[in-house]
């Protein structure tokens, strides 16, 4: 089976480009590769912006470069003729998208075209809800809805998912988000709560900055830029955290750096009001690192023992002292390094991904 996975931004994970553009949606597509790779598959990408000579661990098709075109006119050449060219010099047997965008419409209408099956990959609980899927303007929502119409098939990530996923019909399987081994260090260093996100209000990091207040002996890392559409608020985020002494705001930072934090990490914090199955999370408890939220997935975090649920700000402060008591984090840490390796890994989820795309192949 020879499967493309489509992630325009992949190339800013992989340390190609100058600029570290991406988020979770970029670390799953590049987990997908490893897990398909794992099962027997026959793995190529479709990308954007890829410097000439850049080398990928996977053979890529580079559909444009953003720089290029004319405004206004863009979208349509070199964006979308791009993209089709991309997709049909992958020549694939299944295409995979993931997170909701234009490029949904655009890969679902080049597989319904061609005969190919398409996979979309849900990466937010907003995914299957016109309001609150994240999403600015019109014609690129409008395409993301044509997509979803013309999917082969869908990938989920949690039970709230695969309910709100069922009603358009389309077959869906519940595969969670996965993680690639990273050997921890033996450090003895974990002085920082680190807090890993784009600055927007559906991610909420003012209660994040709420937090420091509270805690104002700990030091708190917040990984992530600006979100695009709500430049005002990102903005205002980062005036009140150069305000308070505990405070870093690194912006986007490559994966490796993001992993380095980590290591040195006490909790990881996330106080989002809508999430799916953060990668974030799989790559700190990878790392030993407990997670501390206000909402949980599927009840793992509380049951495997991994983190802590807090239904409120004080909730959340009692967790955070609670795990600064070495013997509870370390305890808790070595929980979620097991379960994170045991169900999380690309050979165990690769087998469920070719399972179902091989299930989609059949009935076409």
């Amino acid at each position: 089976m020879r499967v493309c996975v489509v992630s325009l931004r992949l190339p800013s994970f992989y340390g190609v480009t100058e600029t570290a553009d991406f988020g979770g949606a970029e670390v799953q597509a590049a987990f997908v590769a490893d897990a398909l790779r794992a099962a027997g598959a026959d793995v190529v990408l479709a990308v954007a912006d890829l410097p000439a000579g850049a080398k990928l661990p996977y053979p890529a098709e580079s559909a444009f470069s953003t720089a290029d075109g004319i405004a206004g006119l863009r979208f349509f050449h070199p964006r979308w003729s791009g993209i089709m060219a991309a997709l049909a010099r992958a020549d694939a047997d299944v295409y995979h998208q993931h997170c909701a965008g234009m490029i949904t419409g655009l890969v679902a209408r080049f597989c319904r075209h061609h005969g190919r099956a398409f996979v979309y990959g849900a990466g937010s609980d907003g995914d299957f809800h016109t309001r609150d899927v994240a999403i600015d303007g019109a014609r690129d929502r409008l395409l993301y809805r044509y997509g979803l119409r013309h999917t082969t098939g869908i990938v989920v990530q949690n039970q709230k998912q695969l309910a709100a996923a069922r009603p358009l019909g389309k077959p869906v399987r519940l595969i969670p988000t996965g993680v690639r081994p990273v050997d921890p260090d033996d450090g003895d260093v974990h002085d920082v709560i680190v807090w890993i996100g784009s600055l927007w209000t559906l991610k909420r990091p003012d209660r994040l900055l709420e937090l420091a207040r509270r805690l104002p002996e700990r030091k708190f890392v917040v990984m992530g830029g600006d979100f695009p559409s709500e430049p005002a608020y990102s903005a205002r985020i980062r005036a009140e955290a150069a305000q308070l002494a505990n405070v870093t705001i690194t912006g986007r930072r490559p994966n490796h750096e993001v992993q380095a934090i980590l290591q040195r990490a006490a909790v990881l914090v996330n106080t989002s009001d809508v999430e799916g199955f953060p990668n974030a999370y799989l790559e700190a408890w990878s790392l030993r690192v407990p997670v501390v939220a206000l909402h949980d997935i599927d009840g793992i975090i509380e049951s495997s023992g991994v983190g802590v649920i807090a239904k409120t700000m004080d909730d959340m402060e009692k967790a955070v002292r609670w795990l600064e008591d070495d013997s509870v984090r370390r305890t808790m840490g070595e929980a979620a390094r097991r379960y994170a390796l045991d169900r999380f890994s690309p050979e165990r989820l690769g087998a469920e991904y070719m399972e179902f795309f091989s299930g989609l192949l059949d009935a076409r």
